[in-house]
């Protein structure tokens, strides 16, 4: 897997957490998509030296964030 593809693989029945960078989706900017998929829902966005990780409230319709040290 190509650490630098912004592409989160899917494992159909299997757990694959061996990276976070390769397994959740990372991006730049803060999302504004509405997810499709489960694996869509969370998102690591780097920037500025810092990370985030972002997860959409199915309830609210809203990407909800945090800063990670």
């Amino acid at each position: 897997m190509n650490p630098l593809d912004n592409t989160a693989p899917e494992f159909p029945n299997e757990n694959h957490f061996f990276n976070l960078t390769g397994f959740i989706r990372t991006f730049t900017e803060e999302p504004s998509y509405a997810p499709k998929t489960v694996s869509q829902q969370i998102v690591l966005v780097t920037a500025g030296g810092s990370t985030s990780a972002y997860i959409y409230d199915t309830n609210a319709t809203a990407w909800l964030s945090v800063n990670l040290t």
